[in-house]
């Protein structure tokens, strides 16, 4: 896995000052074992490596950053109402290429709706309205409306199952996913999410420590503007194996550090009058974010 090594030096030090400051900010609260939920507020930043186009000498490199925040928690029609806002940038970057790099935004607004229906069962709606584009391209195909629709059931104290069904671009193109998982603790420490499409397993080995696996889809779908004023749509899709840590440093703010290796990896011009999609070969990444996990 090719990996930049001053970048590797860098998500270790920051990860190492985030260490450092939770020693000024130590507090004598109860412990607190439970394994953190994702990310609610924070900034996530990941760097691809180069990897060959279509086993060619074309080549592929991209970095992902997303900042989120959520704009507060209300009660609406006999639910809880989240709402947030993220901005996320994606840059692909090419060599022994024609092809220009591309910035590419995409900004979510999302509206959560929690209802608990009883003991057992929890309704999540989720409508996001989405913008994703070069900035230049703003047709009505920059713009698209997402959702997710999930019931969670409490099958015992330390089991639960999702299911549900939403439309989004975690492929790439904007379609319809079925979600279904299984979720059980193990033990107060160890917990594992086993399903489609996110599986995952995390141990909180200390109090302010933990460690994960995970394997996930990751994926986006642009407007773009091209230098003969034609707009196209660019899509990306692959899936994520994933290995790392966390570091709580204030009482729910966390810091995490990953090696992923990106798989199944695909790019996509697509226009009017016709499709072009790409192979890109596997890559090694580096994540580092750091925020609120509630």
């Amino acid at each position: 896995m090719k990996l930049k090594k001053h970048k590797i030096a860098l998500a270790f030090m920051a990860l190492g000052l985030t260490a450092m400051v939770s020693n000024v900010f130590a507090m004598n609260a109860g412990v607190d074992l439970s394994i953190p939920k994702d990310l609610a507020m924070g900034i996530k930043h990941q760097s691809y490596d180069y990897a060959s186009i279509e086993d060619g000498a074309e080549k592929m490199a991209m970095d992902y950053t997303q900042v989120k925040v959520p704009l507060g928690k209300f009660n609406a029609m006999g639910q809880i109402l989240v709402p947030s806002i993220s901005l996320e940038r994606t840059a692909f970057r090419f060599q022994n290429t024609a092809a220009s790099d591309q910035t590419l935004y995409t900004l979510k607004s999302q509206f959560m709706f929690i209802q608990k229906q009883d003991e057992k069962w929890t309704r999540i709606l989720q409508v996001t309205p989405s913008f994703h584009s070069d900035t230049d391209a703003l047709d009505g195909d920059a713009f698209s409306l997402m959702g997710l629709a999930i019931w969670r059931f409490q099958s015992t104290d330390n089991s639960a199952w999702t299911m549900g069904f939403g439309a989004n671009h975690l492929f790439g193109e904007y379609k319809p996913i079925p979600l279904l998982s299984y979720q059980y603790q193990a033990s107060e420490r160890l917990q594992f999410d086993v399903g489609f499409p996110i599986t995952k397993a995390e141990y909180r080995w200390q109090s302010n420590w933990t460690g994960f696996a995970s394997f996930a889809p990751a994926g986006g779908n642009w407007r773009v503007d091209t230098q003969n004023n034609d707009k196209i749509n660019v899509a990306y899709s692959s899936w994520l194996a994933s290995t790392g840590v966390r570091y709580q440093f204030k009482p729910k703010m966390w810091a995490t550090l990953a090696l992923t290796q990106s798989v199944a990896r695909k790019f996509n011009l697509d226009d009017s009058d016709s499709s072009q999609e790409v192979d890109v070969d596997n890559s090694g990444a580096i994540m580092f974010s750091i925020g609120f996990h509630p």
